[in-house]
């Protein structure tokens, strides 16, 4: 028997519609059709499915489907009620594309002006129910364009506001004027198409008494190995319910990692009376937890007794005599701080993350949505579409290659969105920490009057979206706001700082409010009088690149902890095919140009790659010479990062993805095919680091230690000929201390004058109580000039079991950048587990692939499988 009493939902997502609507003074013979449309989704992309437009990702679409930005557009459907509904019914909008006028039976309910919230509106007095007709419920939606809206609004600004900084389409542009994702309007690496549509899921939501809202809790831990938990479960009563007695069962069903069940005590189940009143209320809960699990950031556990982070699941059932509403939560025990300390004679501060009480070397990068229409990121249980399924492993495939990597967190930047519940779900299970930016990005905002209020109620929003997950460990203010009026980009001169209100004011409030103990940084970067000192506070290292140029200036970088940096390369062979067409495939056409959105300038790109790799005189030249730039810059610098710490505590750098097939900074391209970067990031990531640097005609080998215990072992540094003889060596036993950094031997180059094309460094580390061999190599002259022999490569390839194929590079002489590809218009190319990687003389590397429709039978891939090294040239 049905409980009238329980809260239902009930999808609107089926017979959708959409259409143009007339610009005055136009021709109706201009407009479209009625045309079907996929909801959640973009016009764009029903635009596409319609035919009429072709894929804006393809060749220079882009610029061709410009008009759809400029126009506003109207979508409706017809849903259907059988029964009369509950008075407090709501109509929900998970995410609405973003200036929108909702009418419901002939009747304008509401508006919504944000696109990062959700929108509800109450509906029970206005739905129609009943057999047939009767029952039959007309929903519309029109969009209005973000970007005449927007310049409608910079426009009002300039003429009540008294200021008159000069409008910058980047900087002050309509985008400040609307809360829509930043990166839509196009940045340095992705398009201009804003789009609009409901791109997040509709819902009617029946209350009868209550349902289930949000929830927080807090974790202190006590010395005796138990943690009390202070859980708070936030109820929204129904208007007719406000004295309605209403229980909340708390039931814990479980404490597990992704792989396993944990064997420690389950708290008891409690039962707590949720407090009368109307809408909203909170009902806490006070629990002791004994020998609790704390949740770790991932490889850094102290105990090493969990792979992966230890989660408690909490399930609250809410009750009026009978479950009305539930909600399981996974709860992961831990504290985090933010650490700013003087230095001793006060020369500088500190910026590190502790957990449980250790600092932790952060080793992660930026994360922007993975798609430039984002209702293809998002992922929701009973969804059904092919592009939501293909959005969710797209997440989930990224968040486990960064796990696997050794990556502990990922910054979600704020010219993006605030990430899919799938998304921090996948961080809670894999222990990536997640420094979240709010959504304002290089540029001024207005921050008094009505803006300042959409802030702060896209701010609590948020907050009380996110806060249960032990994953999310910062907010931040915004991204380069700070420093960029500080330094007045663009030759702006604003009289003050617009949008200091919401950075200083607005959000420290709700914050203090709605998640007091989690820590604020106002902007990245910030901290010393000049925002991005290298100081104090958190640093973006843009000079390397748009400034100095060549990564090799990393090294004159002493960051408290680098938070954006970067060097861009060529998406992968398999990208490229999804966008171009043959007569496009070459190193300096229109169409290739067209997918550097990096400002940098083409032909500057193309020079910083010159001065290290041959020129480039074909596609495959400058994907394979791009990436191992890449890597290169990225290896350095982060070495360079690593090797400071003490005084250094952290690297994100810029970036793990792409919205789009590009030539950009990600390392993991728009089909998800890892850049050569991304295998070393394997390498310059890993807990124990074994390091080269060179300086003064001396090698320095350095071991970094992210471990919490010590390490000690036996560390070879030799200068080598390609064919393997040992021209000098160095041997030391060596003992790193826990959480640190250590310089533990030298090589002199003295042997290695006049003949620096023909030699190179190889080193390694092998701890006393573990048989991994770490491996580092320098070269001591440019790729480009290296005097390389053939090496001789041989490839073995069989099946290592039922699902993995086993593949042995054999080598005679050192091979130098070895690149495994295969056909790039495979529907499924195969995953390698490494790539782009150093073969030592008369050794041999196995690497491993997971079996695919194209990628299963050992002889197929064996004729099919391509290898390039450095020795090769076109």
């Amino acid at each position: 028997m049905t409980n009238t009493n329980s809260t239902t939902t009930q999808a609107i997502h089926d017979g959708w519609r959409f259409r143009d609507i007339p610009i005055e003074n136009t021709s109706p013979d201009l407009n479209l059709a009625w045309l079907p449309a996929s909801v959640p989704g973009h016009v764009h992309l029903d635009l596409m499915e319609a035919g009429v437009i072709t894929d804006p990702f393809h060749r220079m679409a882009e610029k061709s489907a410009s008009w759809i930005d400029h126009k506003d557009w109207q979508y409706e459907t017809v849903f259907h009620l059988a029964d009369a509904p509950s008075p407090y019914t709501l109509l929900r909008f998970e995410g609405l594309d973003t200036i929108a006028e909702i009418t419901l039976n002939g009747e304008l309910i509401g508006s919504t002006d944000n696109m990062t919230v959700e929108h509800e509106f109450s509906v029970g007095d206005r739905l129609r129910f009943g057999a047939g007709a009767y029952g039959d419920n007309s929903l519309q939606i029109v969009f209005r364009s973000a970007l005449n809206v927007g310049l409608e609004r910079r426009a009002e600004w300039h003429r009540t506001s008294g200021d008159t900084m000069t409008d910058d389409w980047y900087r002050f542009g309509p985008q400040s004027f609307v809360r829509k994702a930043q990166y839509m309007y196009g940045w340095d690496w992705g398009p201009v198409l804003m789009s609009c549509g409901i791109w997040q899921p509709v819902k009617l939501v029946q209350v009868p008494t209550a349902r289930l809202l949000d929830v927080s809790y807090t974790t202190t831990f006590q010395d005796d190995g138990s943690a009390l938990l202070e859980v708070t479960h936030y109820v929204d009563r129904a208007p007719g319910a406000s004295d309605t007695p209403l229980s909340l069962e708390l039931e814990w069903t479980d404490v597990s990692t992704i792989d396993d069940a944990v064997d420690a005590p389950l708290p008891e189940n409690i039962t707590i009376d949720v407090p009368a009143g109307s809408g909203r209320v909170a009902a806490t809960a006070v629990i002791k937890i004994d020998d609790a699990q704390k949740w770790w950031p991932n490889r850094h556990n102290p105990e090493g007794s969990h792979d992966h982070p230890v989660l408690y699941t909490l399930e609250a059932i809410l009750t009026a005599d009978d479950e009305i509403d539930s909600r399981a939560t996974r709860i992961g025990l831990r504290t985090v701080e933010l650490i700013r300390e003087t230095d001793m004679g006060g020369a500088g501060e500190s910026f590190k993350i502790r957990v449980n009480g250790h600092d932790i070397f952060i080793r992660g990068a930026n994360w922007i949505p993975t798609d430039s229409f984002p209702s293809r990121l998002e992922s929701e249980p009973g969804k059904t579409s092919e592009a939501s399924e293909d959005s969710d492993a797209r997440v989930h495939n990224l968040i486990y290659e960064v796990c696997e990597a050794g990556y502990n967190m990922l910054r979600i930047w704020g010219g993006g969105l605030y990430e899919s519940e799938h998304f921090y779900e996948l961080c809670d299970e894999h222990g990536i920490l997640v420094w979240q930016d709010f959504l304002y990005a290089c540029a001024y905002y207005p921050d008094t009057g009505s803006y300042a209020e959409a802030a702060r109620a896209e701010a609590i929003a948020a907050v009380r979206r996110l806060r249960s997950h032990p994953s999310l460990a910062m907010w931040c203010g915004n991204n380069e706001n700070l420093t960029m009026f500080h330094d007045k980009w663009g030759g702006l001169t604003p009289s003050r700082y617009l949008g200091e209100k919401l950075y200083d004011e607005v959000l420290p409030q709700v914050l203090a409010a709605e998640d007091p103990h989690r820590p604020y940084w106002p902007s990245s970067p910030s901290g010393g009088d000049d925002p991005n000192s290298p100081d104090k506070g958190d640093r973006h290292n843009w000079d390397v690149w748009h400034g100095v140029g060549d990564w090799v200036n990393y090294a004159n970088d002493r960051a408290r902890f680098a938070s954006e940096f970067g060097f861009a390369s060529s998406c992968s062979a398999a990208a490229w095919t999804s966008c171009l067409e043959l007569e496009d495939w070459g190193v300096h056409t229109p169409a290739v140009k067209w997918h550097d959105k990096t400002r940098k300038g083409y032909d500057a790109y193309i020079g910083l790659i010159g001065i290290h790799y041959p020129e480039m005189k074909s596609m495959e030249d400058l994907i394979y010479y791009s990436q191992l730039n890449q890597a290169d810059a990225l290896s350095f610098g982060i070495e360079h990062y690593r090797r400071l710490k003490g005084h250094c505590w952290g690297t994100l750098f810029w970036q793990i993805n792409d919205c789009w097939p590009t030539q950009s900074w990600a390392i993991i391209d728009s089909l998800l095919e890892p850049k050569a970067a991304f295998y070393a990031s394997k390498r310059f990531y890993a807990p124990v680091l074994l390091s080269l640097a060179r300086e003064d005609g001396i090698v320095s080998a350095h071991v970094v230690n992210d471990r919490l215990g010590p390490i000690s072992g036996t560390i070879i540094v030799q200068m080598r000929t390609f064919s393997g003889d040992v021209v000098a060596e160095a041997v030391t036993e060596t003992a790193v201390e826990a959480n640190s950094a250590a310089r533990v031997l030298e090589l002199s180059l003295e042997l290695a004058a006049g003949r620096e094309k023909e030699l190179y460094i190889s080193a390694s580390f092998s701890e006393d109580d573990d048989k991994e061999l770490l491996r580092a190599h320098m070269f001591l002259a440019e790729p480009k000039d290296l005097l390389l022999p053939d090496p001789g490569l041989k490839v073995t390839i069989g099946d290592e079991d039922r699902e993995t194929l086993r593949v042995e590079v054999e080598t005679e002489e050192l091979a130098a950048s070895v690149w495994l590809s295969v056909d790039s218009s495979l529907d499924a190319p195969p995953e390698f587990s490494d790539n782009f990687f150093h073969i030592e003389p008369g050794e041999s590397v196995v690497i491993y692939i997971s079996k695919t429709e194209t990628a299963s039978d050992p002889v197929a891939l064996q004729d099919n499988l391509k290898i390039r090294t450095l020795a090769t040239r076109d």
